[in-house]
C-alpha cells in the first residue's frame, strides 16, 4: 500500500473512533461502529441481529438502522442495505441535531462509497461537512461533543480529499480544510496525515515547491514520529519532491537516500496487511532511486531502478506516466536508442489513453456538478412554481368567488328585472282592466243616456199624438208643437244627444272653457251636433245674423286659446 493511501487509512480509522456526537441522553453500547462494518460486515451483521431495536430509544434505533444499512452495503446487499440508510438519514434530518446529522450524512456516503457510487458519496460527505461546520458555529456546551464533531469534521474533509485524489482531481482545498480543522482540533497525528496528503496533492499539480514547503515540518519532525513506517513514507516523500523539483545536487538526494530504511517500509505491520502487500519494490524509492543515480550519471544503477518500478505497476496515473519518459532518457544516454524509442512509444500510448480516461472522469465531473447545478436549479424552480402556484390557486379562489358573486348578482338583477317586467305587465293589466271598465261604464252611460232620450221622444210623440186628437188641425196644434220643439227639456236632450255622439266634446268644451255663459254652451253644443245656422237660430230664438256673428266670436276665442282639445272643437266650427 502506498504512504497517501496508508496516510488516509490511518486518519479515518481514528476519526470513527471519535466520530460520537451524542447528548446527554444515555447511549445504548454495542460493540460495532463503521469501521467494524466495513471492514468485517458479516460479523458486525451477526453482532447487530442480536440487539433488539425495539427495547432501544428513536435515537438509538435509527443508529443502529444506518450502521445495519452500512454492513449490509458493504456485504453485498444493496437493496436491504439502502431502505436502512434511508430511514435512519431521514429520521436524523427530522429530529437530529446538527452534529447527529453529520454523523448520519458520513455513514450515508461512507455506505455509498463502499457501492461504488462516488458521485452520491461525495455529496453525502459534503453534506456532512456543513453540517459539522454549522455545529461548531452553534457552539457546543459539552466539549467532548466538540472535540468528537472536530474529529469528524477532518476525517470528512481528508476522506473528501482522498476521493478527489483518486479520481484525478485537485485535491488540495479538502485537504487544506483537514489540515485546518486538525489544527483546530490541537490533534498533531490528524494534522500530520492531512498535511502529508496535501502536499503529495501540490505535487500531483505539479506545483512541487509548494509540495516541499508543506511537507517541511513533517520533516523536521519525523524522528519523533512514533510510527516508523510513516516517518520513513514522510523522508521519502520529500525526497521525490527534492528530485523532481531540482533544487538539490545530486551529492544532497544520495545523502538523503541513504536516511531512508527500506526494510521498515517493506515489512512495517499494520493492521489490514503487510505494508509490502500491495508495493513489493516500493515503487517510490525505486523512482527517486533512479532519477537520482540518472542525474549523477550512475546509468546502470538507474536503469536498475527504472526498470524495477515499471515491472511492479500493473496501472498507470497521470504522474507515472513520465517514467517511460524517464526511462527513454536513461537509455538514450546509455546508447540503447531502440530501447529508448520502444520506451517512448509506450509514454505516448499510455499518456493517449490516460488522456481519455481523464477527459471521461472530466466529463463524468462536469456532469456531475451540472446535475447537481440542475438539481439545486430545479429544487428553486420547484419552489418557485409552487409559490406561484399557490398564488394562481388563491386568485383562482378570488376570481371564483368574484365570479360566482357577480353569477349571483346578475342572477338578482335578472330575478328583478323579470319581476319588474311582471310589476309593469300587471300594472298593464289593470290599465288595461280599468280602461276597459271605465268604457264599459261610458258604454254602459251611452246607453241610459239614449234610453232616457229615447224615452223622451217618445213622451213627446205621444205628447204630439195627444193633442193633435184632441185639437186637430189648427192654431193650437203649432203652437204645441213649437212648444215641444224650443222647451227647455228638448234642448237639453239634444245638447246631451250632441255630447254623446261626439265623443264628449261638449264635456270637453265646459271642462276647458269654463267662463262661457249657458247660452254659448247650448250654442256650442248645437254647432257640434251639426244644426245649420237656420236650425239653431229657430232652436234659440236668435236672428240669422246673430247666429253667424256668435259662433264667428266663439270660433275666435277657442282659436286664442291654449285648450287641449283647440283643433278638435275648432273642427266643428269650420
Amino acid at each position: 500500500m502506498s504512504g497517501r493511501g496508508v496516510a488516509g487509512w490511518m486518519l479515518i480509522v481514528a476519526a470513527l473512533a471519535a466520530t460520537t456526537c451524542t447528548t446527554h441522553r444515555k447511549k445504548a453500547e454495542w460493540q460495532v461502529d463503521n469501521f467494524l462494518a466495513v471492514e468485517h460486515p458479516d460479523s458486525a451483521r451477526r453482532l447487530l441481529r442480536q440487539i433488539d431495536p425495539e427495547r432501544l430509544s428513536r435515537d438509538d434505533r435509527a443508529r443502529w438502522t444506518l450502521i445495519s444499512g452500512l454492513a449490509e452495503v458493504a456485504s453485498g446487499d444493496t437493496l436491504a442495505g439502502q431502505q436502512h440508510l434511508m430511514r435512519g438519514i431521514g429520521y436524523f434530518d427530522r429530529h437530529g441535531s446538527a452534529c447527529e446529522r453529520a454523523v448520519a450524512w458520513y455513514t450515508y456516503a461512507q455506505a455509498h462509497v463502499t457501492t461504488g457510487n462516488l458521485e452520491e458519496g461525495i455529496r453525502g460527505y459534503t453534506q456532512a461537512a456543513i453540517l459539522a461546520e454549522k455545529a461548531l458555529a452553534a457552539g457546543q456546551s459539552n466539549d467532548s461533543l466538540r472535540r468528537g464533531t472536530e474529529t469528524l469534521l477532518v476525517a470528512v474533509y481528508h476522506t473528501l480529499g482522498l476521493l478527489y485524489f483518486k479520481q484525478g482531481y485537485d485535491a488540495v482545498e479538502p485537504f487544506a480544510k483537514a489540515v485546518e480543522a486538525a489544527r483546530a482540533n490541537g490533534n498533531t497525528e490528524q494534522e500530520s496525515y492531512s498535511r502529508f496528503m496535501l502536499a503529495s496533492s501540490y505535487s500531483a499539480n505539479g506545483d512541487y515547491e509548494r509540495a516541499v514547503k508543506t511537507l517541511e515540518p513533517l520533516v523536521k519532525a519525523a524522528d519523533t514520529i512514533p510510527f516508523r513506517y510513516f516517518a520513513q513514507q514522510i523522508r521519502l516523500q520529500s525526497l521525490i519532491f527534492h528530485t523532481y523539483l531540482g533544487d538539490w545536487t545530486p551529492e544532497q538526494l544520495l545523502e538523503a537516500r541513504k536516511g531512508i530504511d527500506l526494510e521498515v517500509i517493506r515489512r512495517a505491520p499494520l493492521s489490514y496487511g503487510s505494508a509490502s502487500s500491495e508495493d513489493t519494490g516500493r515503487s517510490f524509492y525505486d523512482v527517486a532511486s533512479a532519477i537520482i543515480f540518472q542525474r549523477d550519471g550512475q546509468l546502470d544503477s538507474a536503469r536498475r531502478y527504472i526498470e524495477e518500478s515499471l515491472a511492479d505497476r500493473e496501472t498507470f496515473h497521470q504522474g507515472d506516466v513520465g517514467l517511460f519518459d524517464l526511462a527513454a532518457e536513461i537509455y538514450h544516454n546509455r546508447g540503447d536508442d531502440s530501447r529508448a524509442y520502444d520506451y517512448m512509444r509506450r509514454y505516448v500510448t499510455v499518456k493517449d489513453s490516460l488522456f481519455e480516461v481523464q477527459r471521461g472522469a472530466q466529463v463524468a465531473e462536469l456532469e456531475r456538478r451540472f446535475r447537481t447545478a440542475n438539481e439545486v436549479a430545479l429544487r428553486e424552480a420547484s419552489l418557485r412554481y409552487r409559490v406561484w402556484i399557490t398564488v394562481l390557486a388563491a386568485a383562482l379562489v378570488v376570481v371564483a368567488a368574484g365570479t360566482v358573486v357577480v353569477a349571483y348578482r346578475r342572477k338578482l338583477r335578472r330575478r328583478d328585472e323579470q319581476l319588474s317586467e311582471s310589476l309593469a305587465l300587471v300594472d298593464s293589466y289593470r290599465e288595461s282592466h280599468d280602461s276597459l271598465t271605465s268604457r264599459l261604464d261610458a258604454s254602459n252611460a251611452r246607453e241610459a243616456a239614449v234610453k232616457r232620450l229615447l224615452e223622451g221622444r217618445m213622451a213627446a210623440v205621444r205628447d204630439i199624438a195627444a193633442t193633435y186628437y184632441t185639437y186637430g188641425e189648427g192654431e193650437r196644434l203649432m203652437s204645441k208643437m213649437r212648444e215641444l220643439a224650443l222647451s227647455p227639456a228638448m234642448l237639453a236632450d239634444v245638447v246631451g244627444m250632441a255630447d254623446l255622439y261626439s265623443d264628449r266634446a261638449v264635456t270637453h268644451l265646459r271642462e276647458q272653457f269654463p267662463g262661457w255663459t249657458e247660452r254659448n254652451y247650448d250654442f256650442a253644443a248645437l254647432v257640434i251636433a251639426g244644426f245649420t245656422p237656420q236650425e239653431i237660430c229657430v232652436m234659440l230664438d236668435m236672428s240669422l245674423n246673430g247666429v253667424y256673428t256668435l259662433k264667428s266670436k266663439l270660433k275666435r276665442r277657442i282659436t286664442d286659446s291654449s285648450a287641449t282639445d283647440r283643433d278638435r272643437l275648432l273642427a266643428f266650427f269650420t
